[in-house]
């Protein structure tokens, strides 16, 4: 990390008088909390925009034809649902013409449909420039990145490569699900090539640390690896605990989506600030889709304040996060949050309504199996997808999680012992691990009550 101011480090990369410009602004919107007069100008820029330009926000946005007298008018807006863009696919909320798109990227999600993702050129740009200023308090030009994410059809792989590249980092490319370059050749990368930086999924992360160890690797011990950025996935206190342990480092989390891009990053404490700069954003009470007043937990909601390809208003993110009350030790005004998954992973229990999430804690603390469990609610039922351990009974193993559970989480489980090989298998040769291991149903002779 460099002495110099972050804005002072990149300035060098921003080689045309627009783009300084555009940097020194990224720059100044990060140093302070908005002006009310200034967010509500850019509220309702982003407001006439989408109006004038947005096929869809043209149509659900003839009702509200004025400007915001005021930033909390917002929620008298309609709201923008997944659905909203997987109807509109390709073109239904593109609001520049095409000439003016630098890239396109498209998601499908772990709920189904497809949702594309559009980019000017100053999009991409202001997209950079947030992440990059974010993350260097964590990285800089001493630095080796390995960057094991999607680069196919998504944002991902590409915007952390640029963002390292004005921090002056090196960039070992690597994608995921890559015929190039296996995952035990990414391993023999991060030895030979003293590798400092990981970027890749958390449950990658786990699973790098089981394959090291068939390889006769351990990854604190033979790799230079310190810090780990997850990505792609929802990154548990215990999980991060967890991974933090294995491989001795420093475990943060950055939070994005094709359709918005960045939305929440690291700072040096380990915290994710969602970008405020960049988005107003709200919480939803999902059930009643009711705005939440204050810190607590719901859905989180936001609106573009300065996205010209595709504005997003009051956009329901299908994400459930809990947003801190108190600041954070770093010192940014942005406020953080614990990004807990899917809002269709909160459960009914004994306990009163709880996340997937929370069963992290207790499966990974189980000897019995490996790290590499999934969950899932559908129809009802929590479903527990398990890799016992080499030499490990199933039987003793399944009596203390079912203790465990009964203890902790209230509320009946079915647990899927799987096939070793295949499972791990479908974990290396797909792109998102997690979902990849979610497509299966539980198979009937597998599961129990």
């Amino acid at each position: 990390m460099s002495a110099q101011p972050a804005s002072d480090c990149l300035s060098r990369h921003a080689s045309d008088p627009t783009a300084l410009t555009l940097l020194q602004a990224v720059a100044a919107r990060r140093a302070q909390p908005w002006h009310e007069a200034a967010l509500l100008a850019a509220l309702n820029a982003n407001l006439a925009h989408a109006r004038t330009h947005s096929p869809h926000y043209r149509r659900t946005l003839a009702a509200h034809p004025q400007p915001l007298p005021h930033v909390a008018a917002l929620a008298r807006l309609p709201l923008t649902h997944k659905d909203d863009l997987r109807a509109a696919y390709p073109w239904g909320l593109c609001a520049v013409p095409a000439a003016q798109l630098a890239r396109y990227a498209e998601s499908t999600g772990t709920t189904g449909g497809v949702n594309a993702g559009f980019v000017t050129q100053r999009d991409w740009l202001l997209n950079h420039y947030s992440v990059a200023l974010a993350w260097a308090d964590v990285l800089g030009p001493q630095d080796r990145v390995a960057v094991a994410v999607p680069y196919e059809l998504s944002y991902v792989g590409a915007d952390v490569d640029r963002a390292c590249e004005l921090l002056g980092a090196s960039v070992l490319p690597v994608s995921t699900n890559n015929a190039a370059c296996s995952w035990r050749q990414l391993l023999g990368l991060l030895q030979s090539h003293r590798i400092t930086t990981l970027v890749c999924a958390p449950l990658r992360a786990l699973r790098l640390v089981l394959l090291a160890r068939e390889m006769g690797l351990d990854v604190a011990r033979d790799l230079a690896v310190r810090r780990i950025v997850c990505v792609g996935e929802a990154l548990s206190a215990a999980k991060r605990q967890r991974i933090a342990r294995d491989w001795q480092a420093q475990v943060y989390n950055h939070y994005g989506m094709t359709e918005a891009l960045s939305v929440a990053l690291p700072c040096a404490a380990g915290a994710l600030h969602l970008a405020q700069e960049r988005f107003v954003f709200e919480l939803l009470d999902p059930q009643h889709e009711r705005p939440l007043s204050g810190p607590g937990t719901g859905e989180l909601v936001l609106t573009t304040l300065d996205q010209q390809a595709l504005p997003l208003l009051r956009y329901r993110s299908g994400d459930l996060v809990r947003l801190s009350p108190t600041p954070c030790a770093c010192g940014r005004w942005q406020a953080t949050i614990e990004l807990l998954g899917r809002v269709q992973d909160l459960c009914p229990t004994a306990h009163g309504p709880q996340h997937l999430s929370a069963l992290d804690a207790l499966l990974l603390e189980e000897p019995g199996i490996e790290d590499l469990f999934t969950t899932r609610a559908q129809d009802g039922q929590v479903h527990i997808s398990v890799l016992p351990r080499p030499g490990q009974p199933w039987a003793p193993t399944r009596q203390r999680l079912d203790a465990a559970v009964a203890q902790h989480w209230g509320g009946p489980v079915q647990w899927q012992v799987q096939p070793r090989q295949d499972w791990l298998q479908r974990l290396d040769s797909r792109s998102k691990p997690a979902s990849a291991l979610l497509v299966q149903p539980p198979s009937p002779a597998r599961s129990s009550p």
